[in-house]
């Protein structure tokens, strides 16, 4: 993945387009989801997620307020509040998506990374698609693998997770193999990858 980025060893070309708002990449993950949300049953809202105690219902509620509030006031709470019901939610989710998407928006690579992961932790509960665009999926991996806990950076430090189904990779090492799903919700403490 690193030779998609500046700074990197890939050849020279004009780079004065790169920059560090993934506003349009958080819109359309978002926007993504909320049509995944749309098809939902009651019964797929309260399915369990890949965490204990948690529900579907409960991820997006989190995602909506990891998304709309500061970090600060996420810093000084114990939890997401309760939120309104899924027709709510879907419409929530939907709305964050339009304003990533225009044209002023700037979005950083942790809004980035509250998105992915919960669609991709939403779709592995329902058992149902999901595609999220493969740069979308490894800038998480490698901001979380670079600059997350002192977890997923030991694995990233002594072993390479290669996506299977994504041109990226992320780390050093013997590889691991992997989805960009399966590799980003693992570093995210939401999965296993057989080594």
């Amino acid at each position: 993945m690193a030779s998609y980025f500046p700074l990197s060893q890939r050849p020279r070309r004009d780079e004065s387009g790169v920059s560090n708002n993934w506003a349009r990449h958080t819109g359309t993950v978002l926007l993504e989801l909320a049509g995944l949300l749309e098809s939902l049953s009651p019964e797929e809202w309260q399915s369990a997620s890949l965490r204990e105690g948690i529900t579907v219902r409960d991820v997006v509620a989190e995602l909506v307020w990891l998304e709309t509030t500061s970090r600060w006031h996420r810093l000084t709470r114990r939890s997401a509040p309760s939120l309104d019901g899924p027709a709510a939610l879907t419409a929530a989710v939907r709305e964050l998506s339009t304003s990533a998407l225009s044209p002023s928006a700037t979005r950083t690579i942790a809004q980035l990374s509250h998105a992915v992961v919960a669609a991709y932790e939403v779709a592995r509960a329902t058992r149902h698609p999901l595609a999220i665009d493969q740069l979308a999926s490894g800038a998480v991996a490698l901001a979380r693998g670079l600059s997350g806990p002192v977890g997923a950076r030991a694995v990233t430090n002594e072993r390479t997770l290669v996506a299977t189904d994504a041109e990226w990779s992320v780390g050093r090492g013997p590889a691991i193999e992997g989805t960009a799903e399966a590799i980003v919700l693992f570093l995210f403490n939401r999965g296993t990858l057989s080594r």
